[in-house]
């Protein structure tokens, strides 16, 4: 099947709406994953080569190309936010809509982002977090300068990096965390310090000039420098937006990710040649720390409290101050997993015998996560007692394996 059926004749009225139809309906969507799935490839190979003027000209290819266009409007107009209302109201439901916003994108000098809407979500801990929903175009829009960076930023991204990045997850991070504390035969156990740090309000506070420093050699930047002075419209009205990138959009996690890229490096995490050493073999006050991060949230472990207190927090601090960032002093601090800490919904702790030798290591969920989903399970199994028993069995094994996983 081919990709696409088209004509050179120019199509108007009726006949434009119906072609437009056909075109999306025949569009052969396998076939449109596997030559953006090819470049992207490309690109990540020529990056890794440091080959950066081929990697830039695949960029400009992928991003031209009907494939990606097509591949951006199918995400946005599919998933389940499609049909959340933003500031100009527009929903794009038909083939032949669809079909229009994949011929729109490539308008790129007309192209005008609108300001997100504000909303406020609630928290875990009863606070509220502001999201920032953009119009249907321009999600589309970040959803193809999505698909043309990241193969890029995923050759360059540091590898103790596990937020909001494909193929990883928080599961990823906590058992990289885990095998760092677990004692190994004929070795001896890590002393286990841990800085668990905590940025405040990092997506509200990132420094636009120094996101865009990173990305200067980006062939999209001056839509992402559009995308980050947008504004905002709230119930209270417009607001200009001089920092952060709004959570909400398809492009923010990616951005928030290349602003804090870097991390990892302060602490000699390449050699001069730029391979990756190993914790165990560098040198000095680098010698077994590490970073793991995922998205804003961070730990550091060490050999000591004194390199945690007088090495590395000093550097972060450093490292974020140029991002016009900071740590929250109330729940930043330093601890030894003997005494256990959380990270990522995970509760990490290390018991030791008398003769100080360990007796084991463990790593489970949070037990306030545990309750507060035995709580929405008691709820729902109260208020599905009129459904037959199979049904009951088969929503609580969907939920306990959604749970679990």
């Amino acid at each position: 099947m081919t990709d696409i059926c088209e004509t050179n004749q120019p199509v108007q009225g009726s006949q434009h709406h119906q072609h437009a139809d056909i075109t999306w309906i025949f569009m052969n969507r396998e076939a449109a994953k596997r030559g953006v799935k090819k470049l992207q490839q490309q690109i990540f190979q020529a990056t890794r080569d440091k080959n950066f003027y081929t990697a830039r000209r695949l960029k400009k290819l992928l991003f031209k190309s009907l494939n990606a266009r097509f591949l951006a409007v199918l995400t946005v107009t599919s998933n389940q936010g499609r049909y959340t209302p933003d500031v100009d109201g527009i929903i794009f439901k038909t083939p032949e809509e669809k079909w229009d916003l994949v011929e729109d994108l490539r308008n790129i000098k007309e192209y005008q982002p609108k300001p997100v809407r504000l909303v406020y979500i609630p928290k875990r801990n009863g606070k509220k977090r502001k999201l920032g929903i953009p119009t249907i175009k321009d999600r589309a829009m970040q959803m193809l300068v999505y698909i043309t960076m990241i193969p890029e930023w995923e050759a360059r991204f540091e590898p103790h990096s596990f937020g909001f990045r494909p193929g990883r997850s928080p599961i990823d991070a906590v058992h990289y965390i885990g095998g760092n504390f677990v004692p190994k035969k004929g070795k001896r156990p890590h002393p286990g310090w841990v800085l668990d740090a905590d940025i405040s309000a990092c997506f509200d506070n990132i420094n636009h000039s120094a996101l865009l420093r990173k990305l200067r050699y980006e062939p999209q930047i001056g839509l992402i420098k559009r995308w980050l002075k947008a504004g905002s419209i709230s119930k209270i009205g417009f607001s200009s937006t001089n920092k952060g990138t709004p959570q909400g959009g398809p492009i923010s996690p990616l951005l928030a990710n290349i602003a804090l890229d870097g991390m990892e490096r302060i602490f000699g995490i390449y050699n001069k040649y730029g391979r990756y050493v190993n914790p165990s073999q560098r040198r000095g006050s680098n010698k077994q720390l590490t970073v793991y991060r995922y998205a804003d949230d961070f730990i550091v472990t060490a050999l000591s409290k004194e390199i945690l207190e007088d090495y590395a927090l000093p550097k972060l601090k450093e490292f974020l101050e140029s991002l016009s960032l900071s740590l929250n002093h109330a729940k930043t601090k330093i601890i030894n997993v003997s005494e256990g800490f959380d990270f990522l919904g995970f509760h990490f702790h290390r018991f030791h015998r008398r003769d100080g030798s360990v007796k084991q290591f463990i790593y489970a969920p949070c037990r306030d996560r545990l309750d507060s989903f035995l709580r929405k399970l008691k709820i729902w199994l109260r208020k599905s007692q009129h459904l037959a028993v199979e049904e009951i069995i088969t929503g609580l094994n969907r939920k306990i394996k959604g749970f679990c996983n």
